[in-house]
């Protein structure tokens, strides 16, 4: 195969010839790109479909007019609104969390390592472009085209979660933060990067596509676990032990509460069901009430604390932590480059 020989068949056959790594980018990744947008286009149809109803919901039943969300007045609504679409506020972001991963298997893994298993770089790095003009032109145009994506799919994420934002906060552990905001697609370019460099590394698609899986987990959960709490020191304040550790004047209701545990006289931490049955033995045998309870703890200088994050803190946490993505995506791709323009294939 050579670059005379396509270029003769191309011209008997009356089609244009390429005019340029533009072109031929979108012509060979069309397909996948169609896919993701296709996924996401059909997970945002549903979204936008169940948001109208859901906000018309938080409307009707009078949410954002009874006040407080935690107080008295708006109890019995919001345990109506919860009821229908709690379930799905909860799982769905569990679900979207793995999308930049599965964008950067498809799309990353591939994008060199099919060219090399394959042998069709022997035709691509003859077109009067170098193999460096051909990865740098494939990276930013697929690039930006996920980053676009990611970033509408976002906006459109965080309108449909907007009626839980006052309930759970988009700092809850039950998955919104990742599809909010800008780590979303932050996270999306390191996965297609880290895709793509594994790909040249281990030249065979299925093998990359398996190790950008692993690596991708590798590097995502352990920061949302691990890293994200040393972005910021929670907040720490008494609670009322009884109540819920959200039942403190200092706690916003939609705070993600990260802990909550009981001190004993002496400051050292006591297991809540230790202290719940001597509250027990102490009222008669009965099991108190949370007012019962809360009076015990008093009286025998128990306290509960709580540790816990402010929605207010979302942007800060979002751009600190889709910086670090992006720079991680930025290494991985720059080493791509350099690995293969010094690498003999």
């Amino acid at each position: 195969m050579t670059a005379t020989t396509l270029s003769a068949r191309r011209s008997s056959r009356g089609v244009r010839p390429i005019h340029g790594l533009t072109w031929v980018t979108w012509r060979q990744h069309r397909i996948a790109l169609a896919g993701v947008f296709m996924a996401l286009g059909g997970l945002g149809l549903l979204m936008l479909i169940n948001g109208l109803a859901m906000h018309h919901a938080y409307t009707r039943l009078g949410l954002d007019t009874c006040g407080t969300l935690d107080g008295p007045s708006c109890q019995t609504q919001l345990s109506a609104f919860q009821q229908d679409y709690q379930l799905l506020a909860d799982q769905l972001p569990h679900f979207l969390l793995i999308l930049p991963g599965l964008i950067g298997v498809f799309i990353g893994a591939p994008l060199v390592a099919r060219e090399l298993e394959s042998g069709t770089f022997r035709f691509a790095w003859t077109q009067g472009r170098s193999r460096v003009q051909w990865i740098v032109t494939k990276l930013v145009i697929l690039a930006v085209l996920l980053a676009a994506m990611t970033a509408a799919f976002s906006v459109l994420f965080s309108w449909w979660y907007r009626p839980f934002d006052a309930i759970n906060g988009r700092m809850s552990a039950n998955g919104a933060y990742e599809i909010s905001g800008l780590v979303f697609s932050a996270r999306t370019l390191f996965g297609f990067t880290l895709g793509a460099l594994l790909g040249l590394l281990i030249r065979r698609s299925v093998p990359a596509m398996a190790a950008t899986a692993a690596a991708w987990f590798a590097v995502a959960v352990p920061s949302m676990i691990y890293l994200r709490p040393l972005i910021q020191t929670p907040i720490t304040t008494i609670g009322h032990p009884g109540k819920g550790a959200i039942a403190s004047s200092h706690v916003p209701f939609n705070a993600n509460v990260l802990h909550s545990w009981i001190q004993d006289p002496s400051g050292r931490h006591v297991s809540n069901d230790d202290v719940f049955q001597q509250a027990i033995v102490g009222n008669g045998g009965r099991i108190p009430t949370p007012d019962q309870f809360e009076a015990w703890t008093a009286q025998h200088h128990y306290s509960q604390w709580v540790s816990y994050q402010p929605n207010s803190w979302f942007w800060h946490f979002q751009t600190l932590e889709a910086s670090g993505y992006a720079i991680l995506a930025l290494l991985l791709a720059a080493g791509t480059v350099l690995i293969l323009r010094r690498r003999a294939v």
